[in-house]
């Protein structure tokens, strides 16, 4: 039986970061590490391994073989698609990603370190933090959706309500496949991975297709 107190952590720190997020929208990214620096700290505390808690650097390559068609269907096909729906039905769409972006995709260098940090932290906090510790208590399926739905709300940002809710739309079902392929792998990495190629996809699109 997993011990309650965790479920109790997990609920406040989620509740702090939440609060925080609102209350100071400009330092939303900044605020979102809390998770992530919490569940390090926590984990070191409990002498939890790092394969424990997902970083399972050795396995790596073996997840991405096991579940190739998610990441080819999760890292390119399904940001094309995104893409392509939001280019032909809401074209406002592109401008508005661009806007949000806290990084320079004309300057591709910087755009893909910045990218690989990023995505790698937020799997820290909604896959191996949020996710994975809401699963011991409500099961999975139930996990992925709530850390789904905390993915798409720090990455809300100004714009008319049909742009911003195919964004977030966007984001979720994004965050709906990052949280399966973590959940087959019990593997960071591998969701990060991921994540990783889906967003290099999209920015792609945004240099090449606009």
């Amino acid at each position: 039986m997993v011990d309650n107190q965790i479920l109790i952590e997990t609920i406040i720190i989620i509740g702090i970061t939440i609060i925080l997020s609102t209350i100071f929208k400009n330092y939303r990214s900044v605020i979102s590490i809390i998770p992530a620096v919490f569940f390090l700290i926590e984990s070191r505390i409990r002498h939890r391994s790092w394969v424990g808690i997902g970083f399972n650097v050795k396995d790596i390559l073996i997840n991405i073989r096991e579940n190739w068609y998610m990441v080819i269907f999760v890292g390119i096909i399904l940001p094309l698609l995104i893409f392509f729906i939001g280019k032909q039905f809401v074209p406002e769409f592109i401008t508005h990603v661009k806007s949000r972006l806290p990084l320079n995709v004309n300057s591709i260098i910087a755009a893909l370190i910045a990218i690989a940090i990023g995505t790698f932290l937020e799997e820290i906090i909604f896959r191996g933090f949020i996710q994975e510790r809401l699963s011991w208590f409500i099961g999975t399926p139930i996990a992925i959706i709530i850390a789904s739905i905390l993915f798409a709300f720090i990455h809300i940002s100004k714009g008319s309500f049909k742009i911003v809710a195919f964004d977030l739309i966007g984001i979720f079902i994004d965050s709906i496949f990052f949280g399966i392929v973590f959940s087959k792998t019990n593997n960071i990495f591998a969701s990060w991975i991921v994540h990783y190629m889906s967003d290099i996809t999209a920015l792609l699109c945004l240099l090449f297709l606009v």
